[in-house]
């Protein structure tokens, strides 16, 4: 159902101002995704009343995506001609590279919010829009008027459809229609969902010439011999003996990670990457194909001998976290070395790693009744002398440690006083250990920055998948509060199957919904969110999760049968085995 500017615009604009006063909005007012979007928008720190979208100058704006889009944006873009609309094309951040408006006051308009190339439209930055929450709800979305969360958007509608990758499943950008909200009408979902369809094809075609590329240059170099030898187009598609014994499955995504950095530069590179189990790798990446989505690439790794580390990490027993994969070990030693030496740190990570949970085990391990500060932007915005009072305080209590959470969102006009403290901190007898915190591409006040010389990056879960075993237990102890539950061996497969794009905080919201289905004995399979059942690394539309939540409680019921699931669905054999192969769907079963 769509929003105008009228009586619905005016009765979500009513929920929005009791959202932004008492924290919830009331139901059916609100769709329940966008109230969902809020939340995460004030999470964000996203200013209700202000609109500040950052710019981004290393945008790749001669690569695959825009080399795809480009015929479709041509064509719809004459198709529109004389239609107050726009077309945005993002990358899969949210962030814009080419937009097509022909109508002037549409074209200044959009202008003056800075929806323009350059510019990142993630729900992070800027809340709840179109480009920005199709890309939290990896669908196609819809967002009008008064549902944006900021009050300068209010004037708009939009809506965005995520550009899939169908090779691999990865989300490559978000085709988006915007325009006036009096303008505003269902089809734009329809047009921004079509649009994304014929992407994704020009994207499939350019995907299998480079397939064929790189199975020619991996033939090539293979008969010559050789380390380790594999191709990498978004996922690990070949690899020789060498490397497929040399390879962790959590090195698969270290090692595509990094190709994908190194495969901007267009030419052959040789970096160094430090492998799963700690070995220090050299990589050598050259850029195969051409002009396509995403790296396409021959790697050769080789280790050298005297680069192994030690096999077995450990870290400082004394600190009380889970989890013991050598990647967790090793940041956790670092940081308890810092702590020690009262070193200031930025500590980096994505979204949901546990970085501040990591900063407060290594402090109560070095000073269990210390002082334990964790700064806010909203302490800042709200009392800012309360704060540094708080912080102030600190300093008279050997080994207390201050933890700035995302400095980059405080208040411009609170950096003053707070440089001046940690100057100050930085003097002082008892002089506290400082940790920020901030997400990985992050831009943190610079004068902040030159008061942390140390830098560490916690390590996403799917790059310490082992640690799942360590978490699980102790989530669910947390969760249930002691009661008598625990994971069972079929439903622990499952989690290390999965990729936890969330990192720990999906996880820990995975288990909270399968305690929803089952309070006490062995969780099961079942129990587990259906997303959990996905192994590939496709992100499904609305339409298509419908059909793969059906397909894995079919197979559910038929104890893993397929063919029984297939007649219990109404659906051919053959249907249900490409829809399997599809989605990446694993069920334990027959």
């Amino acid at each position: 159902m769509i929003n105008t500017c009228g009586d619905a615009d005016r009765t979500v604009a009513r929920a929005r101002e009791c959202f932004l006063e008492a924290g919830d909005a009331p139901r059916p007012a609100v769709r329940a995704g966008i109230v969902e979007s809020w939340r995460r928008s004030r999470l964000s720190g996203v200013h209700s009343d202000q609109l500040d979208p950052p710019y981004f100058d290393d945008l790749d704006t001669d690569g695959g995506l825009l080399h795809a889009a480009r015929p479709v944006l041509d064509r719809l873009e004459a198709m529109l001609t004389g239609v107050s609309a726009s077309l945005l094309l993002t990358d899969a951040k949210g962030r814009i590279l080419d937009r097509r408006v022909a109508e002037p006051s549409l074209a200044a308009c959009l202008d003056h919010l800075q929806l323009a190339p350059g510019f990142g439209y993630g729900e992070e930055y800027v809340g709840t829009n179109g480009i920005g929450t199709a890309i939290e709800a990896r669908q196609v979305y819809s967002v009008f008027g008064t549902e944006h969360f900021t009050e300068r958007l209010h004037t708009m509608a939009c809506a965005g459809a995520p550009i899939h990758n169908r090779l691999t499943g990865r989300v490559a950008g978000l085709i988006d229609v915007t325009c006036w909200c009096k303008d505003a009408t269902p089809l734009m979902a329809a047009l921004a969902s079509n649009a994304a369809d014929d992407i994704e094809q020009r994207l499939l075609e350019l995907g299998s010439e480079r397939e064929r590329a790189l199975l020619t240059e991996f033939l090539g170099v293979s008969r010559r011999g050789g380390g380790a030898i594999l191709t990498v187009s978004d996922d690990l598609i070949i690899a020789n003996e060498h490397a497929a014994h040399l390879l962790e499955s959590a090195d698969h995504t270290i090692v595509r990670d990094k190709v994908a950095e190194l495969s901007r530069a267009g030419r052959e590179v040789v970096d160094r990457v430090t492998l799963a189990r700690g070995e220090l790798a050299i990589m050598r990446v050259r850029p195969v194909g051409g002009r396509i989505d995403g790296p396409g690439a021959l790697v050769e790794i080789h280790v050298a001998p005297e680069a192994r580390p030690p096999r077995h990490l450990v870290r400082p027993p004394e600190i009380k976290l889970a989890g013991t994969s050598v990647a967790l070990s090793k940041v956790c030693t670092e940081l308890e070395t810092h702590c020690r030496d009262r070193a200031w740190v930025l500590l980096e990570g994505e979204p949901g790693v546990g970085k501040l949970a990591l900063v407060e085990a290594v402090h109560r391990s070095y000073g269990p009744a210390c002082p334990f500060v964790v700064v806010e932007r909203h302490h800042l915005a709200e009392d800012r002398e309360a704060c540094l009072l708080r912080m102030t305080a600190a300093l008279d209590t050997p080994g207390a440690t201050v933890v700035l959470r995302y400095p980059e969102r405080y208040p411009p006009d609170a950096l003053p006083a707070l440089r001046e403290w940690m100057r100050a901190a930085a003097e002082h007898p008892g002089r506290p250990w400082v940790v920020a915190t901030a997400y990985l591409e992050a831009e943190p006040p610079a004068d902040l920055l030159r008061e942390l010389p140390v830098t560490l990056t916690v390590p996403a879960l799917r790059y310490r998948i082992d640690d799942v075993r360590d978490l699980v237990p102790v989530l669910l102890r947390r969760l249930s509060r002691g009661g008598p539950v625990s994971c069972g061996p079929a439903a622990m497969r499952v989690l290390l199957r999965y990729s936890w794009p969330g990192n720990v905080t999906e996880l820990l919201q995975a288990l909270r919904f399968a305690l929803t289905r089952r309070r006490i004995g062995q969780l099961q399979p079942q129990d587990l969110p259906e997303a959990c059942h996905v192994t590939s690394r496709r992100v499904l539309t609305s339409w298509e999760t419908t059909e793969r939540d059906a397909i894995v409680r079919a197979l559910r019921d038929t104890e893993g049968d397929k063919a029984a699931a297939a007649d219990l669905l109404g659906i051919s054999r053959a249907t249900i085995y490409r829809k399997i192969n599809a989605f990446g769907i694993s069920v334990d079963g027959r």
